[in-house]
């Protein structure tokens, strides 16, 4: 076959499909974006003891920048799911007129903002469940607030980012029913919650220095490892969900990844870090520079782990 250059080059000139990218209707779902951010941002100081605004500009407080930043990134990806997933709302309006337009992005809209918000809710649930049975043995608020944590808000960044791609692999797919996909979304939340309790367990019986008193004494890079580990497994459950309606198989897939995820923490150790005790740059030296390659490898490894087993 032979090979026509010119032919070739046209492609890099075409305008086909250049009014998708110029779209009024994309131009809207991009301003509700911001709109369910400001809810989002609303949502969270609303329930919180504090001010965010104060904290993050009169007190610099760069522990709940670091927990608000996750929660900031995690609800994008939630927004991310909504807005991609097969929704018989969100679909091409070419050829229809402007009423029947306007309906469809009415519509979608209406979906985005619902699921956004039940996204948001969830996540701020599972930052509860964070304080109360991950990091059991202080309460976050008082470590983020009063003591400038930094090591606690990079577990709750590493929660909330979890967390959103559970919630973004339960979105995504077919619409069945309203009560069946949201009974579908309460019960994989559930169950990667209860996931993440049990990864902290097993992730404290690997590692050589006690998790909640390294991160209890500010120990920030104590959190940035632990709490990069956790964003891993939920990226890994999230291919789980992503493939199968089943229990079983997410249960299967929890321990399977779990135990290559730990196990890739030696290899860190031993390959990217040859002739140093990663524990020891953590525990002993409160190197995060250490802890954020560990934690990194972690999350490539989820990523690449989703693409191999896919």
């Amino acid at each position: 076959m032979s090979f026509d250059i010119a032919e070739h080059f046209k492609v890099y000139l075409s305008t086909e499909n250049i009014l998708d990218f110029i779209s009024w209707e994309a131009v809207v779902y991009l301003a509700a974006v911001f709109i369910i951010l400001w809810i989002g941002k609303a949502i969270h100081d609303w329930i919180t003891p504090f001010s965010i605004d104060d904290e993050l500009t009169s007190s610099d407080n760069k522990a709940l920048a670091v927990s608000f930043t996750g929660f900031l990134l995690a609800v994008a990806i939630v927004i991310v799911g909504v807005l991609t997933e097969p929704s018989p709302f969100i679909v091409e309006t070419e050829g229809l007129s402007l009423q029947q337009r306007l309906l469809v992005v009415g519509y979608g809209l209406l979906e985005t903002a619902v699921w956004s918000i039940v996204g948001i809710g969830l996540l701020l649930i599972g930052r509860m469940i964070n304080d109360r049975f991950i990091l059991s043995r202080f309460r976050n608020v008082k470590e983020i607030v009063e003591d400038k944590n930094v090591g606690v808000g990079a577990v709750e960044f590493g929660t909330f980012v979890g967390t959103a791609f559970i919630i973004k692999a339960v979105i995504y797919g077919p619409v069945t029913h309203w009560a069946a996909d949201l009974i579908s979304t309460a019960l994989f939340f559930i169950c990667a919650q209860a996931a993440f309790v049990l990864f902290g367990l097993f992730y404290q019986a690997i590692t050589r220095y006690d998790i909640h008193e390294e991160i209890e004494q500010d120990n920030a890079a104590a959190g940035v490892a632990f709490g990069l580990n956790l964003a891993a497994i939920g990226i890994i459950l999230s291919s789980a969900i992503e493939r199968s309606d089943s229990i079983v198989i997410f249960a299967v897939w929890f321990v399977e990844g779990a135990l290559l995820l730990l196990a890739s923490r030696v290899l860190v150790d031993r390959i990217i870090l040859p002739g140093e005790n990663l524990s020891g740059e953590i525990k002993t030296d409160k190197n995060w520079g250490a802890a954020l390659i560990e934690g990194t490898a972690a999350v490539v490894i989820a990523f690449l782990l989703n693409a191999s087993f896919a």
